[in-house]
């Protein structure tokens, strides 16, 4: 069951176990008990998504990259991400983009399709970077276009770090706008979105919302989406330990409204992911994601 048309979906490959590591890979664990505590959501059905094949995988990866990446082989393409390379971890990376895969197909029948994962935007076509291996967005993107290769997708990026590795894989792709608001003095390396907003370190939520809003008024008149793909990160957080924007727990849900009526207005769908989020109690990082899953769910 879903209501207002939303769908969930989690694998619980999902985690992972990365002991004393700053990102917290057993979140998606936690936001799916959080979920199934809550009174409304835990009659909702949550779909499980299948493992993302190669071959889809290779729409935005290189061979010679994810040769390396299958063979768990530190090398030149895959010594730039911050997590181990194993199994259990490249697995955890294909089932985070069969979920974005599988919520990018849902939008043909729901308005919002949540994938509890993924969001791995600092990927390249031939290297890791940051947390990610794979380019979950990129990939679900570029798959919809094999059926609709005149789609116009908009990625809205609102985690704490710019989204590099769809800025630079669409830079050239006249029917995907990437827009990135992010810390403007921290990683990653900038590569040029359509719209790209850098945010002062101590920026607090009525200049944060108020940006956010312009923003989305600027994009309505340069670019007409069929679907949106909205990177939801927790990290903008007043408490995020990797950041320094100020927005409180109340500032993110109102910008997940904002996406939320933006997408309303457009009449796009949208694929909703989770990205980054590094609270310093990890209980808010869980808190804000649930609060993402409930803007776009609320009636």
């Amino acid at each position: 069951m879903s209501s207002n048309g939303l769908a969930l979906i989690y694998h619980s490959q999902y985690n992972l176990e990365l002991p004393g590591h700053i990102f917290p890979a057993h979140k998606y664990s936690h936001l799916y008990n959080r979920v199934k505590k809550d009174p409304v959501y835990a009659q909702w059905d949550i779909l499980l998504p299948k493992i993302a094949e190669e071959h889809d995988l290779e729409l935005v990866h290189t061979k010679e990259y994810l040769d390396d990446l299958f063979s768990y082989d530190h090398t030149s393409r895959t010594m730039y991400s911050e997590l181990p390379l194993n199994r259990s971890i490249v697995e955890s990376f294909c089932y985070g983009v069969g979920g974005t895969i599988y919520a990018m197909e849902l939008t043909k029948k729901h308005m919002f399709a949540f994938n509890m994962g993924g969001g791995y935007h600092h990927s390249f076509p031939d290297k890791a970077e940051g947390f990610c291996y794979l380019n979950d967005i990129a990939i679900a993107i570029r798959k919809s276009k094999e059926t609709n290769p005149n789609e116009k997708a908009l990625i809205i990026d609102l985690d704490l770090h710019q989204g590099n590795g769809n800025s630079y894989i669409f830079q050239y792709d006249d029917n995907v706008y990437t827009f990135s608001m992010h810390q403007g003095n921290i990683y990653p390396k900038k590569e040029d979105s359509n719209l790209d907003i850098n945010l002062d370190p101590g920026t607090k939520d009525d200049q944060y919302l108020t940006m956010l809003k312009d923003a989305l008024v600027q994009i309505k008149k340069d670019f007409e989406p069929s679907v949106i793909y909205y990177l939801a990160g927790a990290d903008p957080y007043e408490d995020d330990s990797l950041g320094e924007l100020k927005i409180s727990m109340k500032g993110l849900k109102e910008r997940d409204r904002q996406v939320r009526k933006f997408a309303q207005e457009t009449g796009a769908p949208c694929v909703i992911t989770l990205a980054g989020g590094y609270a310093r109690d990890f209980r808010d990082t869980v808190e804000i994601h649930f609060n993402t899953i409930s803007a776009f769910g609320e009636k």
